[in-house]
């Protein structure tokens, strides 16, 4: 898409950031494509509190759309801690101080619903202990729409794979910048939970092996908790 061959020369380097400082989960259990979303709240609801509730601290819960993350909010309660939610259409001033509620060092946890993509996707620097967890619901796929289908048609008719170039890699991308808002210095500690049975097809797995190869798979909220609780204790 920038005008470059196979031809030409690349680099790939690793990153520096020690792995065992950083936790990436899979759970692919569940199934948040759109025709299975509706048997899907209460597990994630589930792999949500198994998440948190082991460590105080500030996390991020990115859903796929404002829809699916109020079908989260339904019923949602966590006593031990506060919980904060994206709006529509937020100011910059709003954004700010909704960000202001993740603070260094917190006494009760905090929690912030988002959605992918969104205001709170990419560019948020919550360095240290301001945040030390994300969730991510989905595989970020955009809806179906002119614009993207049509981009995958023009890639087709080229000879490259459209639905890809169109759906598959915005989607990962958005993943990914949400994921990175949790390791920002390094010296930063975090876990990440990425919540779909998609993580694991091959199209997907591929694009995230070389960042994320240390990934666990876990089945059950059980076995988050499990995971991070060794993770938290070898990080003492």
């Amino acid at each position: 898409t920038l005008g470059g061959s196979e031809a030409d020369a690349t680099l790939m380097l690793p990153s520096p950031f020690p792995k065992d400082r950083f936790k990436i989960m899979i759970a692919p259990k569940i199934s948040t494509k759109y025709k299975n979303r509706e048997t899907s709240y209460e597990a994630v609801k589930e792999y949500i509190l198994s998440f948190i509730k082991n460590k105080v601290g500030n996390y991020f819960v990115y859903s796929p759309s404002y829809e699916y993350m109020n079908r989260i909010l339904d019923g949602f309660s966590y006593e031990e801690g506060n919980v904060y939610v994206q709006r529509q259409n937020m100011s910059d001033k709003e954004k700010e101080n909704f960000l202001l509620n993740f603070v260094n060092n917190p006494k009760k946890t905090n929690i912030g619903f988002l959605v992918i993509g969104g205001a709170f996707g990419e560019g948020v620097d919550l360095v240290s202990d301001r945040l030390i967890g994300a969730i991510i619901i989905g595989i970020g796929l955009p809806k179906t729409n002119f614009a993207s289908d049509a981009i995958a048609l023009h890639y087709k008719e080229e000879g490259f794979p459209g639905y890809e170039y169109a759906y598959t890699n915005p989607g990962m991308n958005k993943v990914m910048q949400a994921v990175g808002r949790v390791i920002r210095s390094e010296d930063d500690l975090g876990a990440a939970l990425l919540i779909d049975e998609r993580y694991l097809y091959r199209q997907y797995r591929d694009l995230f092996k070389n960042e994320w190869n240390h990934y666990s798979v876990t089945y059950s909220p059980k076995e988050v908790e499990e995971e991070l609780i060794s993770f938290y204790k070898n990080n003492k």
